[in-house]
């Protein structure tokens, strides 16, 4: 069965690096890469695997037989071939130990997930999960026995993002993007980043019922 699956990844693997008709520097150099790059990715990614595996509390046969999990192991795979970031291949490695384990979810939601991990980058998913969380604290002074408690004042999304995530704070509009693909994807809801709201409102969790799902799907299995 081992042998099966990593001829199976490595079959998936192959059509996500594969070659289009043709000839000269183009074909050299994904020759090159496929040497360099692919195989090493494949590699990661097979080792990545055969951990899920083991942790996974069901036959190797009932799963080599379950229809539904080869095509999410084919999605899983494509996207890791194409994950240039190692975080990014452990998402879709717990991607796939949830795609075996949680049958409260549909497949086709599974399948949907895994896409949308596919297409997004590692700044989409650090940017919900500052969304799937309060991130509003009350600043509470005390002197002499006496508490003393900020009230009031407004500020814009973005403030406490930056303060969260300041790898973002020289490109707001990379921010304002991610933020709305998220959006269109009914991950978060709409965020006004154009109007000054209460800090409270500001920094308050956005992630829907889908965004809070889609981030258990691909959170740590261990």
């Amino acid at each position: 069965m081992g042998n099966k699956l990593t001829d199976a990844l490595i079959a998936t693997g192959k059509g996500a690096v594969s070659l289009f008709p043709g000839g000269g520097f183009l074909a050299e150099y994904i020759s090159l890469a496929q040497g360099y790059v692919a195989d090493k990715r494949m590699n990661e990614w097979k080792q990545r695997v055969e951990e899920i595996l083991e942790k996974i509390p069901r036959s190797i046969d009932e799963l080599a037989q379950d229809e539904a999990f080869y095509s999410c192991v084919q999605v899983a795979t494509m996207g890791a071939m194409r994950a240039y970031q190692k975080e990014k291949q452990e998402l879709f490695a717990n991607a796939l130990y949830s795609s075996a384990n949680n049958i409260d979810i549909p497949t086709d939601k599974k399948l949907f997930y895994l896409s949308l991990l596919g297409s997004y980058t590692l700044s989409h998913i650090m940017l919900l999960k500052y969304f799937a969380q309060d991130n509003y604290n009350e600043k509470v002074i005390k002197r002499s026995g006496t508490t003393i408690r900020t009230i009031g004042g407004t500020e814009h999304p973005i403030k406490g993002i930056i303060e969260k995530l300041p790898c973002f704070a020289d490109d707001i509009m990379f921010v304002k993007h991610i933020a709305g693909q998220l959006c269109s994807d009914s991950l978060i809801s709409i965020v006004d980043f154009d109007t000054p709201v209460s800090t409270e409102l500001a920094r308050a969790k956005r992630t829907t019922k889908y965004g809070d799902e889609f981030l258990k799907f691909i959170q740590d299995y261990q």
